[in-house]
Formats: structure tokens, C-alpha cells, sequence
């Protein structure tokens, strides 16, 4: 496999190393061809849309290596968001990794073994970039966006288990990436919907929200965050000279991949502009633009990074800098791509499977109170997940009523409605059972959920809530006797569930964030 050296690279050839775009389809498309053989883009970002099953996205992954190889004279990055639990692009036939709480929530180890069984995946269906940890501090339990995304409130822990994860990956080769520097735990905006601020001094920020990218300096790539720092810049932190070039380069001496989140997010596309935030990342000092969907955007930002090449904003000596850096952490994937991808069938690890289910059956954490005991007259209320944020997933199937009246035929269980009917028709209806088991799913930003589920608690005292998205709605309730959590509402959790109400697992989880 012959290489070219930067020297060898035309300017456009450079320039398309420096692109993350996604597309749309399930196969080779109009929109990558064209970005990858007119454009010489040598690397690619992969989502849901783009997956079927493994055979056909393995076929999908050949097809974009030999082309980028084919165009670019090189092997590509191709990215994913694999974080685990509600942030899984791939379902299918690969491993349903936990998220970042429900493993930090469980056994001894488990964010390193969930980082490796990602990674092997990915390996095999030739992804070598992967889009994760997140090790932003989740120390707001009304952040949309990081929430259960996160592994806990403390940086030290954040920091600790944000390394077992990206040497997990490390063992297949699949560089992590680390994100949303600086920190995207404290805000109560959702950067896809707008733009965030941060209004701490740099001592705090340097303490909490900086700490665990600190402690992870050798992490191969850095994310950065779409949120306004006062202390440090005027503009959002991607676009920050100050802090991508100063502080992360210069001050805390950082070698790796510098990305961008998304550009087409709201917090710089309604601002700046998708194409001409990505020149500016550029020039703040950013290696990798990712621009998730529209080929306009794509095209046009190659085209004003060419322009600031030939007037000099972006001197060649650092363009050439960048390639070179990017062409450095490719290659440290090439043996494994190798090993895993060009020359053995597909394959997967069954065992891997059987680790993630007993991950997530081991997070499950009573908080307070007694065990739920199911009885003739129990009722059960469980809420059908949808995803809350852009950056979740939606799974096929995450109805957990569905599940339990399949497995206790006998039980009264029903789906939780946010309608006032539904509310009346249960509390006129609590006095005839004995007891009363309520899920709740992301009740911390939902009003209507927590309204329904303090008048069950008030009107019926032998009430037990779990919920399905971490322990943050726990401070939202009154009369609250007996209280568990999980960190997450996948096709995992849902087994979890099903084995406790059997009485076949007991609660074993640990809490890592304070009530």
C-alpha cells in the first residue's frame, strides 16, 4: 500500500484532510463520490441513517477505503459516534455496548471493557476514529444534552474512567476522541439548538470542567465544545484562537487531532455560518471540521479554505502541519485495519454481548427505600422512550410495557400518557392495587411527568419509581418512599428490568453523582 507524503499532495488533496463530512444513504452516493473523487476528502463521518446491518455497512466501509485511497493517496478516517447506551449509531449484529453511567455506575472495569468491545466492533467494519468518551463533568442535572452522556459529577472520577474507556478502544486501535472541550456539563442549552454560555472564572473552569481533559493529555483526539467561555474568548470555543491554539496546544501541550463538533449545529450555523465557522475553526487552530449533512456547506468550506491558503490567512507551512498530524494518527491505525479489516472475513464477539448485559444488570441502583415486589394486584406504568435530543438514537423498539405485559401476562401494565385523563383514570384507580411500580424516563426536564408521578405518590404510599435515565429526577418528588435508577432505556435495560421484577438480580449499582 503505497503512501503519499504531504509533499507529494496537491493543495485540494491537503485541504480534503481537513473535512469530517457525513451523507445521507446506505451505499456509495452521489454526494461522497463526489466529495471523495472531486474533492479529494479523505475522511468520512458514519451515523444511523448510514447503517443497515453489518454486511452491508462493512460492503459501504470497503468501497469508501478503496476510494479514498484510490483519490487521496491515503486510508480515510471513518468516524462514528459510539458512546454507548442512548449515543449508538450501530444496533444491529455488533455488540449494544452500556453507556458512560450505567458503566460507571457498575462493575470494576467497565468503561474499559466498553471502550474495547466498541472498538472491536469498529475495527472490523473499518471505522478507526471513534467519537467518544464524553468527559464533560455532569454537574447540572438539567444539562439536555450531556445527562447520563457523562460518568459522573466529580472530575477526579470523570478523569479516571475517561482513560479506562480510550485504553479499551486503544487495544483495537480505534482512537478516541474526547469531548466537548472545554466542558459541556454546566449549561441548560442544547448546543444543536442553540448557542450555550459558561459564565465561570478560569480557576473554576480549569479545576472542574478541564480537569479530565487535563488528566487524559495523550488522548489521540480532542472534541471541541460550541459554547461561549466569557473568561477566555468572545466567541464559542470551537472558534477560539485563545483556547484551541493557547490554551490546549500551548498551555497544556497538546499533540493530537483537534475536531470540531458539528458545524451545521445551531450554535454556529445560525451565528457564523457552517462553512465560514469552519474556516475560522480552522484558523483558531482546529485539524478536522465536521460537517454532519449538506453538500453545499461541505463544498463551500474547502472552497474558503483554498482561498485562505492562496492570501495567506492560512500560511501552507501550517496547513502542511495539520495534514501531517492527521496523516500520523492514520497511520497508527493501519495494522490494526490491517489485522481486523482488509484481510479477514467479518466476524463478531459474542461474548462481548453477554459483558454488556451484565454491565447494565449490575448498574441497576437502589437509592432509597426497599425492592419493588410484584403481587396479583400490582400496577405497572412504564413510558415509551423517544429521543429526547438530536444526539440520541431512536431504537426500533424501547417500549417497556410492551416487554413487561409480554413477559407477566397477568400483571395490570400499562403506557404513561401525559394527558389528564390518563392521570385521573389511575389515581381514581390506585385503591384497588396493592402497590405501585412507575418508571420515569428523562422526568428531570419533564414536567408533566414529574406533575403525574407526585399525585401517585401522594395518593398511594407504597409507590416505588424507577427511573430509566439516571437518578437526576430524584430531587423532583414528594412523599418519595422507595426509589431506583438505571442510566439508560436500551433493549439491555430493558432485560435488566425484566430480571428484577423475576427477582432473578438484586440492585448492585453505585451512585457517582450527589442527590
Amino acid at each position: 500500500m503505497k503512501i503519499k507524503s504531504v509533499k507529494e499532495m496537491t493543495l485540494k488533496e491537503k485541504l480534503g484532510q481537513l473535512i469530517l463530512p457525513g451523507f445521507h444513504s446506505t451505499y456509495y452516493d452521489e454526494q461522497v463520490k463526489t466529495l471523495i473523487e472531486d474533492y479529494h476528502v479523505g475522511n468520512i463521518l458514519l451515523f444511523t441513517r448510514n447503517f443497515e446491518n453489518a454486511t452491508q455497512m462493512r460492503e459501504l466501509t470497503k468501497t469508501i477505503h478503496d476510494k479514498v485511497l484510490e483519490h487521496t493517496g491515503h486510508i480515510p478516517f471513518i468516524a462514528i459516534d459510539q458512546e454507548g447506551g442512548l449515543v449508538t449509531r450501530m444496533m444491529k449484529d455488533v455488540t449494544f455496548a452500556p453507556g458512560p453511567m450505567t458503566a460507571s455506575a457498575s462493575i470494576e472495569d467497565a468503561t474499559y471493557y466498553t471502550g474495547k468491545m466498541l472498538a472491536e466492533d469498529m475495527i472490523r467494519l473499518g471505522m478507526n476514529l471513534n467519537l467518544a468518551p464524553s468527559l464533560d463533568v455532569n454537574n447540572n442535572p438539567n444539562n439536555p444534552v450531556i445527562n447520563v452522556r457523562s460518568y459522573s459529577d466529580d472530575p477526579k472520577v470523570v478523569a479516571r474512567l475517561g482513560k479506562r474507556f480510550i485504553e479499551g478502544s486503544s487495544e483495537f486501535g480505534v482512537l478516541a476522541c474526547a469531548k466537548h472541550f472545554p466542558g459541556h456539563g454546566d449549561c441548560e442549552v442544547d448546543s444543536h439548538l442553540g448557542l450555550p454560555t459558561i459564565n465561570y472564572d478560569l480557576d473554576r473552569i480549569h479545576n472542574i470542567e478541564m480537569y479530565p481533559f487535563k488528566e487524559n493529555i495523550n488522548v489521540p483526539a480532542i472534541m471541541s465544545a460550541h459554547i461561549m467561555f466569557p473568561a477566555y474568548d468572545t466567541v464559542p470555543a470551537t472558534l477560539s484562537k485563545n483556547i484551541l491554539t493557547n490554551v490546549l496546544r500551548n498551555e497544556l501541550g497538546y499533540e493530537g487531532l483537534i475536531l470540531t463538533d458539528c458545524l451545521e449545529m445551531k450554535a454556529i450555523a445560525d451565528m457564523y455560518g457552517t462553512a465560514n465557522g469552519a474556516l475560522m475553526a480552522v484558523l483558531a487552530g482546529a485539524d478536522l471540521c465536521d460537517i454532519s449533512h449538506t453538500l453545499e456547506y461541505q463544498i463551500k468550506a474547502l472552497e474558503l479554505l483554498e482561498e485562505a491558503v492562496n492570501d495567506g490567512r492560512l500560511p501552507v507551512e501550517e496547513l502542511e502541519k495539520k495534514v501531517e498530524r492527521i496523516l500520523k494518527f492514520k497511520e497508527k491505525t493501519l495494522p490494526y485495519l490491517i489485522k481486523y479489516f482488509y484481510t479477514q472475513p467479518m466476524k463478531f464477539n459474542e461474548e462481548n454481548n453477554q459483558l454488556a448485559q451484565k454491565i447494565v444488570d449490575n448498574s441497576l441502583t437502589l437509592v432509597k427505600g426497599n425492592n419493588a415486589k410484584l403481587t396479583k394486584d400490582t400496577l405497572v406504568i412504564a413510558p415509551i422512550a423517544i429521543a429526547r435530543t438530536i444526539i440520541e438514537d431512536e431504537f426500533d423498539d424501547r417500549n417497556l410495557a410492551k416487554v413487561l405485559k409480554k413477559e407477566f401476562k397477568d400483571l395490570d401494565v400499562r403506557e404513561l400518557e401525559n394527558s389528564e385523563e390518563f392521570k385521573q383514570q389511575v389515581l381514581n384507580e390506585l385503591e384497588k392495587f396493592d402497590n405501585v411500580i412507575l418508571f420515569s424516563y428523562n422526568a428531570a426536564v419533564s414536567k408533566q411527568q414529574v406533575e403525574f408521578i407526585n399525585e401517585v405518590l401522594k395518593n398511594k404510599k407504597e409507590t416505588t419509581v424507577i427511573s430509566l435515565k439516571g437518578p437526576m429526577d430524584f430531587n423532583k418528588y414528594n412523599n418519595l418512599n422507595n426509589y431506583l435508577c438505571l442510566y439508560e432505556y436500551t433493549p439491555n435495560s430493558i432485560r435488566t428490568v425484566v430480571k428484577y421484577l423475576k427477582e432473578e438480580l438484586l440492585p448492585k449499582g453505585k451512585l457517582t453523582i450527589k442527590l
